[in-house]
């Protein structure tokens, strides 16, 4: 059971690492292009505080937003699911399971939270690893 929790907690954090790395790399091509947070906003057809927000190290946009926020910068944004929970002899239900002693699992929970939150009922779905790779658009 030790295992089993730190495995869902090591995917827990890759997945917050990742979405930390979004945010950072698209804030990055931001400031590559010498644009501003007015700029962007207006690009966005958002207000400057919505984008300062975003742009917050605790943030937490939709995808939606994540995906105007890289238009408005010019950045190319690829996602990458992989299934990075069980092998062949494992199923994710029966890890879940596993874990789900009172108390036992709050930090996976927890940790998960910050990307939309955990559903920890019986059918929780499978987790995955969200892997982003940026590409200038400069000509």
């Amino acid at each position: 059971m030790t295992k089993d929790i730190a495995r869902l907690e090591l995917l827990a954090g890759d997945l917050i690492d990742e979405h930390d790395r979004l945010l950072t790399e698209l804030k990055a091509q931001r400031r590559k292009h010498n644009l501003t947070q007015n700029d962007v906003a207006e690009r966005m057809g958002v207000s400057q505080p919505t984008v300062a927000a975003f742009e917050h190290y605790d943030s937490n946009p939709t995808l939606a937003s994540v995906r105007r926020y890289a238009l408005a910068v010019g950045a190319n944004i690829e996602h990458t699911v992989t299934d990075a929970c069980c092998t062949d002899d494992d199923s994710f239900e029966a890890i879940v399971k596993s874990v789900r002693i009172p108390g036992a699992a709050g930090a996976i929970w927890s940790k998960s939270a910050r990307l939309g939150g955990w559903k920890t009922g019986d059918h929780a779905p499978a987790p995955v690893r969200h892997v982003t790779r940026f590409e200038s658009m400069d000509a």
